[in-house]
């Protein structure tokens, strides 16, 4: 009984000095603070570079997409030979779209008499954005063209 009593007086009186211990230490080591501030260093380095070009991610999906549309509408109307849409040149884009030519020979009911052809301006890093069907190129823009007579619509990198 007296080895029982030794032992538990023994446990209790590590227990109550690791109590009052932890009562004690309150807040972060320097060294946790550390660990934390360098951690978060190679979040931040890992994931700056790919939010940096966002907008310019953005801006070039946009114009793709808007030169996408407005070629499509352009060939449709030289396929069916009807309701030509009014002068794209004239519109004011905001994205920096560049048209060349019109759809309409100058009025909605007549055809054009040259290519038209959208070009987006160039990529600014490798975006990977899609002209067509191929992978957009750093430092490259995507140029739609539709063809006045046929109403294809082509895309190439330039």
């Amino acid at each position: 009984m007296a080895i029982l009593l030794k032992t538990l007086t023994r446990q209790q009186r590590l227990a109550r000095n690791y109590t009052k211990g932890t009562s004690l230490e309150k807040g972060f080591t320097l060294v946790e603070l550390m660990v934390v501030i360098v951690i978060v260093g190679i979040l931040s380095a890992v994931a700056l570079p790919k939010f940096l070009g966002v907008k310019d991610r953005a801006t070039l999906n946009t114009q793709l997409g808007e030169a996408a549309g407005l070629a499509k509408e352009c060939s449709a109307s030289v396929i069916s030979s009807g309701a030509y849409p009014a002068a794209y040149a004239a519109l004011s884009t905001n994205t920096g779209l560049t048209i060349s030519g019109n759809c309409n020979g100058g009025t909605t009911a007549t055809a054009p008499s040259a290519n038209v052809v959208y070009t987006t301006t160039n990529a600014k890093g490798t975006e990977g954005a899609k002209c067509g069907t191929t992978v957009l190129a750093a430092l490259k823009a995507c140029k739609v063209t539709v063809d006045f007579s046929t109403g294809d619509i082509t895309y190439a990198s330039t």
